[in-house]
């Protein structure tokens, strides 16, 4: 019997081990969401509570660097023999091996894709036409942006606030047998203490897919051997360094906020509620 518990034992550690490397699994989706105030409030509600920070460690929303080659920004290149030669010639290796799951998985998912803020909504579109146009609602903000989910032990929470409209929200998508959602989201203005990892996150994803593609991606510098006469020189076409910063003071207290965590369901429209702002969510897998 002992030995059968010690048998038992090792099959289920194992079992973690092997679930452990499955927490790389690229699973992308793209979420919708949109955050109001309501306009006519009436409760008699006491806010006593004070909101805390989550976690130590957060992503965030970003804008990756844009680069351009400041030679090719400057001049035109010249009409030529060998320029109209190599007009539409692009050096893309071709492999006729046939892909694992894996690496036809990688070939769809691109981190760089994740965590980047945008407003041109689809699925939450009409909704948020709606509260544009209802008075009993201030719509504050509404976006939508992709990015992974990680089983529970691995994901982070997402930070976003806008010191402007005076609101924020930490939001963690995580798997285990279901999808759940942990959303703490507040009016005032905090500010941030914890730490940004978006960019090791990025980078984690980013070589595992070349792992699961190196055999069928070299690097093309070795098979074409192209050596250029000077090093290229780049300029920032999206550089923030100019932006104007804002001095707005944090709230002495956050006592208004949202904190829930519920298991969600894929394609489905998801609300938040409290009793002077709520928030809508759509999630959808690519």
């Amino acid at each position: 019997m002992k030995l059968f518990k010690l048998l038992f034992a090792s099959l289920f550690l194992s079992s973690l081990s092997a679930n452990s490397e499955l927490n790389l699994d690229l699973k992308e989706y793209e979420i919708e969401l949109i955050i109001f105030k309501h306009a006519n409030v009436l409760t008699d509600e006491n806010f006593d509570e004070e909101f805390s920070t989550p976690s130590i460690e957060t992503v965030s929303f970003y804008k990756p660097t844009l680069q351009i080659n400041e030679n090719a920004y400057q001049s035109k290149p010249k009409d030529n023999f060998f320029n109209r030669l190599f007009k539409d010639f692009n050096p893309i290796k071709k492999s006729n091996n046939v892909l694992t799951k894996d690496q036809d998985i990688s070939k769809v998912s691109n981190p760089k894709t994740w965590y980047r803020k945008t407003d041109n909504l689809v699925v939450l579109k009409k909704i948020n036409n709606k509260l544009e146009t209802n008075s009993n609602y201030e719509l504050l903000d509404s976006f939508k942006w992709i990015q992974n989910i990680d089983y529970k032990d691995d994901a982070q929470f997402l930070f976003y606030e806008d010191k402007q409209k005076e609101y924020g929200l930490y939001l963690k998508f995580y798997r285990s047998r279901f999808l759940h959602a942990d959303l703490k989201s507040y009016i005032g203005v905090k500010g941030n203490d914890s730490i940004d990892i978006t960019t090791d996150k990025i980078a984690k994803f980013e070589k595992k897919i070349l792992e699961a593609n190196k055999e069928n991606n070299k690097d093309l510098k070795n098979d074409l051997k192209i050596e250029l006469n000077k090093p290229n020189k780049y300029v920032d076409i999206n550089s923030s360094k100019n932006a104007p910063s804002l001095n707005i003071p944090k709230s002495n207290k956050i006592n208004i906020f949202i904190d829930e965590q519920r298991r969600i369901f894929n394609e489905e429209i998801h609300y938040f509620d409290h009793p002077l702002f709520g928030l809508i969510l759509s999630i959808k897998e690519i």
